[in-house]
């Protein structure tokens, strides 16, 4: 691989603390083979390295590579014909979506985010039950190969789940609350090739054997506590330790998870993963809307991290996360943009610029996320809980060359005051369409904009080609299924009285 030399009017290495970055003015990184060997003012490098290449100028921002630390799909559940709502009817409401090729949907998903700046992420994929065409361990594998083929990293894991199906209760239970004829569809669909515990744990470790490289990690995935018995969740967290991997989880999304806890074992779900033993620096959790004071300080002790999602979690009707108590409290929290993200356009800036600003809670001493906090949170803690984290992240001699190079002029323009920070700059002006090169270990997989691996328009081509189709049966029946489920759905939730207790945070409470 040919060494380069990437300069910048800024070179933005790390964060120092809540209020400072190391900053380089006019500077240079040199990297070779992928890695940086050498970091300063651009006139001390360009005369001490002779390299193969130069990339950018005094017109950008030389930043690491960020990092979604959440995230599912590409198409988005909009794009595909759901509306938002509240998540758990949400949920049954995306059974109506259509069948998506997992590659193509994959690599047009992972070309939106590099050119948002994204170099890594924590990608999640929900099955229900194995695939119809292909098996799970090829499915998977494509997504994989998507990833790969498009030059970002990717943490991946598979998500699993084994009750609690339809709402918050035993399957059965629920099914004999339903029209027969209604119940029986459903029982049907959800039957139909489940994936068993046994198909999660080997398809997984095939991953591990057969998929993990350099820019790969292979996660093992509960899907959140509620769907997953004490004893999968056992069984997941023995494996983790037997592979030396990560878990990611989904915790706390919504008020009905927490209260979920409440009802079943008198405490939250979170404290029950601290009783079995599962929780630790390898357990990201995404989401972790509804913690509370104690579930920030096991989290704490812990060392396990929150993915926190905040457009997501405002368009689903989650609530907003208590981010600043976690912070406080030594929380590691990472940013991820979901598969909802405000826009449906994977701007992981424009992310980092809502989960500041969502923060800042009325009061004039209130505690609220600098632009220094974010970054971190999109760099240095997306690269932990993705398994980076002594590789990526930051831009240092020895790490690998994970580099972003934002185009300034839009930001600057038509004035900017020269003593902002330039970190603040991209935080509070800086959108994906500013990205102008993205470089993942060391090589240029998007430059001036155009994405250098695959060609663009034929992916997003194939991807239109492929919707075009008519509706299958299987697909039409799913719909069916959803608009008369959904009514039962809503009606069930309905019959929870929500828990009254004192928020995080007050928005207008004097008012």
């Amino acid at each position: 691989m040919p060494s380069s030399l990437v300069r910048g009017k800024y070179v933005v290495c790390k964060v120092n603390d809540d209020s400072s970055s190391h900053v380089i003015e006019d500077g240079a990184v040199y990297q070779r083979d992928g890695e940086i060997l050498d970091i300063g003012s651009y006139a001390d490098l360009k005369a001490r390295h002779n390299a193969d290449e130069e990339i950018g100028s005094s017109n950008f921002a030389v930043i690491p590579g960020l990092i979604n630390a959440h995230h599912h799909v590409g198409l988005t559940p909009f794009q595909l014909g759901a509306l938002d709502a509240p998540l758990e009817t949400w949920i049954v409401a995306r059974w109506a979506l259509r069948d998506v090729d997992p590659y193509l949907d994959t690599l047009y998903c992972a070309m939106q985010m590099i050119e948002s700046g994204i170099t890594t992420v924590m990608h999640n994929q929900m099955m229900a039950r194995l695939p119809n065409d292909e098996g799970l361990f090829d499915s998977s594998a494509r997504i994989i190969d998507a990833y790969q083929d498009s030059g970002m990293r990717v943490a991946f894991s598979l998500s699993h789940r084994d009750q609690n199906h339809l709402v918050y209760e035993d399957d059965e239970r629920f099914f004999n609350t339903l029209p027969e004829s209604l119940a029986s569809g459903v029982r049907d669909y959800l039957g139909g090739r489940p994936i068993s515990m046994e198909d999660h744990l080997s398809v997984t470790a095939e991953l591990l054997d057969k998929k993990q490289s350099d820019r790969t990690r292979v996660f093992i995935s509960p899907h959140n506590v509620h769907w997953c018995s004490d004893s999968m969740l056992r069984e997941i967290k023995n494996f983790a330790t037997r592979h030396s991997t990560g878990i990611h989880i989904h915790l706390q999304e919504t008020v009905y998870q927490k209260m979920y806890g409440t009802r079943n074992w008198q405490k939250t779900p979170l404290a029950h993963l601290y009783d079995l033993g599962f929780l630790g620096p390898e357990v990201s959790c995404a989401h972790g809307v509804w913690v509370t004071e104690s579930d920030m300080d096991i989290l704490a002790e812990t060392g396990t991290a929150i993915c926190h999602n905040p457009s997501s979690n405002l368009r689903l009707k989650s609530g907003v996360a208590p981010v600043n108590r976690m912070l406080e409290k030594g929380v590691t929290v990472a940013l991820g943009i979901d598969e909802a993200g405000l826009n449906d356009d994977n701007d992981i800036l424009q992310e980092m610029r809502v989960a500041q600003k969502v923060h800042r809670v009325p009061g004039v001493t209130s505690a609220s996320p600098s632009s220094h906090r974010i970054l971190d949170m999109t760099t240095v803690n997306g690269a932990k809980v993705t398994f980076f984290g002594n590789e990526v992240g930051t831009l240092e001699i020895g790490k690998r060359a994970d580099i972003v190079l934002v185009d300034l002029e839009r930001i600057q323009e038509p004035y900017l005051d020269p003593g902002t920070n330039i970190v603040d700059a991209l935080v509070y002006r800086g959108k994906g369409i500013d990205v102008n090169t993205v470089i993942v270990d060391g090589e240029v997989i998007m430059r001036d904009r155009k994405i250098t691996r695959v060609k663009k328009e034929e992916i997003s081509a194939k991807l239109k080609e492929s919707l075009s189709r008519p509706l299958t049966a299987g697909e039409l029946n799913r719909t069916g299924l959803s608009k008369e489920l959904l009514p039962h759905i809503q009606r069930w939730f309905e019959g929870w009285e929500l828990e009254v207790g004192a928020p995080h945070y007050h928005y207008n409470e004097r008012g």
